[in-house]
């Protein structure tokens, strides 16, 4: 299945600079070579900024070596991963004795992603898997305070960047080990401590025992599977110096000018938005403060613990029948009793030589004239939470056909 292009993101309870040098640095020799991403810092209060973060680009193991040591277990199985987003957990600081313990982290996270629309909604275009990976030690490094090493299987450690509660992962042997799974379309790496703490990415991170760190991965998957824009004015500048964002949630056009261009959200204005407030345009967003604006007040893309709001769901409905598509399976091409079984919230309605013939998953065929009839059936879902009829056509819709009594 196809992998996403990710903006990184990640959590952090404070903001403040610190003069410690970041443990994994330090313990590098002279000349390892390093790399610096741009991460989203989230404080408790669930706003977020970003910073640079330097670290060494550790050399890995041979993939073979990760595979061969990890166990699968199918948490949640809703179809074939062909037709299916692909959720894979893997873990870190989990001895074999608390294996236990690191699934009733997974099954936490995921209830906390469930909670949340769309994914509350279109549960069953999910697969959930729960890599075991097995730590010779119990916990993090500096866990619960700096300077404390763990001998662990994904090197995941808090003060990343040296910011306290960033929890960064070796993200390469976190890949090579949820590989193992069927599929993969994001990996979530969870720590095992009860210690606030998080980060995006290829590789999403969170506290497997702290129950709010979890919203962390569901503002990376706004990222992952919508392809949506942050929301927050930091870490960019004043006035937005750039062209119209490719975003959908976020754009430099006035409330005017979308009526005016039929452009971005004009669908939506005016309408209450279930983050809160109704959608206009918002100064600020794409972490610059001015010529630029957002959909609504404050959203899950601005700040943690928030709704999407109607233009990100929009598009995470979307993004997620792209993904899957919107029939599982159909009869064939031959078959004189046409079936569809449809994903998501899609029903099917059924025309035979073009006129009205029901609906159902199953075609119930009249008394037919002799000869050739054209059967089609008209897979769509019609959720009122997608406006735009161009995405409701490309992805929310599929007409498939059939010839019988020939």
């Amino acid at each position: 299945m196809r992998r996403k292009s990710i903006l990184l993101a990640l959590l952090a309870t404070a903001m403040m600079a610190v003069s410690l040098p970041d443990i994994r640095q330090a313990s590098a020799a002279p000349d390892e070579e390093t790399r610096t991403d741009v991460l989203e810092v989230f404080s408790p209060d669930g706003t977020i900024s970003r910073r640079p973060v330097t670290r060494p680009a550790i050399e890995l193991p041979a993939r073979a070596q990760a595979v061969a040591a990890a166990e699968v277990i199918p948490i949640e199985i809703n179809g074939p991963s062909a037709s299916r987003f692909d959720l894979v957990f893997v873990g870190d600081g989990y001895t074999s004795a608390q294996l236990g313990t690191y699934g009733e982290h997974v099954r936490g996270k995921l209830a906390e992603i469930m909670a949340v629309e769309p994914f509350k909604s279109y549960r069953g275009q999910f697969n959930v898997w729960q890599v075991n990976v097995i730590s010779p030690e119990s916990g993090v490094d500096n866990d619960p305070s700096y300077g404390i090493r763990r001998n662990t299987a994904l090197d995941m450690y808090f003060w990343c960047g040296n910011i306290e509660r960033l929890l960064c992962v070796n993200e390469t042997k976190a890949r090579q080990y949820a590989s193992s799974a069927e599929d993969v379309d994001q990996v979530i790496a969870l720590a095992n401590t009860t210690k606030y703490g998080g980060a995006g990415g290829n590789v999403a991170t969170s506290s497997g025992g702290n129950a709010l760190a979890g919203q962390i991965v569901v503002h990376e998957l706004g990222h992952s599977i919508g392809g949506l824009a942050d929301e927050y004015t930091y870490g960019g500048g004043d006035c937005y110096p750039y062209r119209e964002p490719r975003e959908i949630n976020s754009s430099r056009y006035t409330a005017e000018q979308m009526r005016q261009y039929q452009a971005k959200w004009y669908r939506w204005l005016g309408q209450v938005s279930p983050d809160g407030g109704v959608v206009d345009t918002y100064t600020g967003s794409s972490y610059y403060t001015r010529c630029v604006y957002r959909p609504t007040d404050n959203s899950l893309m601005r700040s943690l613990g928030r709704a999407f709001n109607l233009p990100g769901r929009e598009a995470m409905i979307a993004a997620l029948y792209k993904e899957t598509g919107v029939v599982e399976a159909a009869a064939s091409d031959e078959s004189e009793s046409p079936w569809v079984l449809p994903l998501g919230g899609a029903s099917v309605t059924w025309t035979l030589d073009g006129q009205p013939a029901g609906t159902g998953t199953h075609f119930a065929a009249p008394a037919l004239s002799p000869g050739a009839h054209e059967v089609v059936a008209t897979v769509t879902d019609s959720t009122s939470a997608v406006l735009d009829p161009e995405l409701r056509k490309r992805y929310m819709t599929r007409r498939i056909s059939w010839i019988i009594g020939e």
